[in-house]
C-alpha cells in the first residue's frame, strides 16, 4: 500500500513538471515568435533622469537595453515601441519614441534611444514615462517583470543611487563607499559642484568606475580649497544646509 501511494506521488510530480516545462517551452523555445524584452527589471529598477544635468534647452537623449529570445535571429529583427497610458504621467508631447528599433541578426542584445523634453511643471515634480514593446507580427511580449522600461523624469536635483546604497562591508554593516570614503555627506550643492567638475572633462559618472570617483573627488576638494583660501573656517563654503562643505577623500 505504501508503496503505490509512493508511484502515485511521483507520478504527479512527473505530469507537474511535464506541464511546466510545457509553459517555460511557450516563452523560451519558439521557433516562430520573438519576445523582446527591457534589459532592467521593473519591479526595481527605475531609469532616473534630470534635467539638472543638461545644458539649458538641451534635450535628453535616454539609451535603453534591449533582448531578443525565442525565435533565431537570421534577419534583422524590426519592431516598435509603444507606452502604457496606465503608468505613465509624463504628456506625449514631452517624449519622442523612435520610428523602428531593430536588433541586428544573430544578435541577442540591442539599443534603443528616446527623447525625452523638458517643460515647467518638471520643476516642482517628477513624472513617470512607462515604455513598452508593441505586439506586431512575430514579436510579442516577454517575461512580464521585463515588458516595462520605467522612467522617472524631473528638473529637481536628487540624490543618486551610487550615492546612496550600501555597497561596501559585510552583510550585517554595509556602508556607502562615496559617502565613506570619497565625498562625504550628500548635499545638493556638493553634488552640483561635483557635476560641474565631470562637465569640465565632459566626463559622465554612472557610479561604476572608482578611479573617475577619485579623481573627480579630488578636483573637488582643490576646488574648496581655492574657493576657501585663508578664511577661517567658520567662513568657508556652505550647502543650502548651512553646512560646510567638506570632502573626507585622502590626497
Amino acid at each position: 500500500m505504501k508503496r503505490r501511494f509512493l508511484y502515485t506521488i511521483i507520478a504527479i510530480c512527473l505530469i507537474c513538471s511535464f506541464f511546466s516545462c510545457g509553459q517555460n517551452d511557450l516563452l523560451t523555445n519558439a521557433n516562430d515568435v520573438s519576445y523582446v524584452i527591457f534589459d532592467k527589471d521593473m519591479t526595481t529598477d527605475t531609469t532616473a533622469i534630470s534635467f539638472k544635468f543638461y545644458d539649458e534647452g538641451e534635450d535628453a537623449k535616454i539609451a535603453l537595453g534591449v533582448k531578443v529570445y525565442g525565435k533565431l535571429q537570421e534577419n534583422d529583427l524590426t519592431f516598435s515601441l509603444g507606452f502604457d497610458p496606465v503608468r505613465t504621467t509624463l504628456p506625449e508631447s514631452q517624449f519622442e519614441l523612435p520610428e523602428k528599433c531593430v536588433i541586428k541578426a544573430g544578435e541577442l542584445k540591442g539599443e534603443i534611444i528616446i527623447t525625452l523634453k523638458n517643460y515647467d511643471i518638471l520643476k516642482e515634480n517628477t513624472k513617470l514615462l512607462a515604455l513598452k514593446v508593441n505586439e506586431e507580427g512575430e514579436v510579442r511580449e516577454g517575461t512580464a517583470k521585463y515588458t516595462r522600461a520605467i522612467i522617472s523624469v524631473t528638473d529637481r536635483i536628487f540624490k543618486p543611487v551610487w550615492w546612496s546604497v550600501g555597497n561596501i562591508g559585510n552583510i550585517d554593516d554595509r556602508f556607502n563607499i562615496a559617502e565613506t570614503y570619497y565625498l562625504g555627506v550628500y548635499s545638493d550643492t556638493k553634488y552640483l559642484m561635483f557635476l560641474d567638475e565631470l562637465k569640465k572633462d565632459d566626463i559622465v559618472f554612472d557610479g561604476k568606475d572608482m578611479n573617475i570617483l577619485r579623481k573627480y573627488s579630488l578636483r573637488l576638494k582643490n576646488t574648496l580649497k581655492n574657493i576657501n583660501g585663508d578664511k577661517p573656517k567658520d567662513k568657508w563654503l556652505r550647502d543650502e544646509n548651512g553646512v560646510i562643505i567638506e570632502v573626507p577623500i585622502a590626497g
